[in-house]
């Protein structure tokens, strides 16, 4: 039987789950990340990072990319506080500048972005095409949008296999943590459905991994 979806808090807010997620070893993942992004918008002239958590997203694209200027918005106070040590130990205080922000209410005209991206961010939201609508909402005709997110298992054992295979040397607070994150992600099937209710062809998310879903798509000029 396929696994149902089971929401997880919408908000990380605690010190201990800000303390938990910026200790994870996440280098790999930001990497291909931030490699998949740039080839589709080599520039980041002026980006929206939705959900940065501990802002490490735009700080290594603002290493990559000395003229990008990014702002990296989530609901969780403890993640912007860490976000903000690395920004100012990063020396990159005027590039990156971070908010408290709701995705589903973002304060932003339309058409302000260059590009808006997003890493594990749509599994925390209830109503995932709320964020996805306000997203192109706030995107420039010709712009890109990039969003990377986990899938949902198909079973239990699936469940359990990805855990072991990467959390093994996490503690078992992080182990719970991503458990529950791929009980709570959208399985590829309902992401097309979003897209497609959106107007964005369904075709444009595609599997990129064992266990993540990424969506590439460049509004019309």
């Amino acid at each position: 039987m396929a696994l149902v979806r089971v929401l997880e808090p919408e908000v990380m807010d605690t010190d201990e789950d800000a303390r938990a997620y910026d200790s994870m070893d996440h280098a790999a993942v930001n990497t291909a990340f931030c490699d998949a992004l740039l080839s589709h918008v080599p520039d980041l002239a002026y980006a929206l990072d939705v959900g940065t958590g501990t802002c490490l997203l735009p700080i290594e694209l603002c290493r990559r990319v000395p003229t990008a200027r990014i702002k990296a918005i989530d609901l969780s106070a403890s993640m912007l506080d860490l976000g903000r040590r690395h920004v100012e130990q990063a020396g990159l205080t005027g590039a990156i500048a971070l908010a408290l922000e709701d995705a589903t209410a973002l304060p932003e005209p339309d058409a302000t972005f260059s590009a808006v991206f997003s890493n594990s961010i749509v599994h925390h939201i209830p109503e995932p095409t709320r964020v996805m609508r306000a997203m192109l909402r706030v995107l420039r005709p010709g712009g890109v949008l990039f969003v990377r997110d986990l899938v949902r298992p198909d079973d239990e054992a699936s469940v359990a296999a990805l855990v072991g295979a990467y959390a093994a040397n996490d503690t078992a607070y992080q182990r719970a943590l991503f458990d529950a994150s791929l009980r709570a992600a959208l399985s590829l099937v309902e992401v097309r459905a979003i897209l497609r209710s959106l107007g964005i062809p369904p075709a444009c998310a595609q599997m990129t991994s064992d266990r993540h879903w990424t969506l590439a798509f460049r509004t019309a000029p």
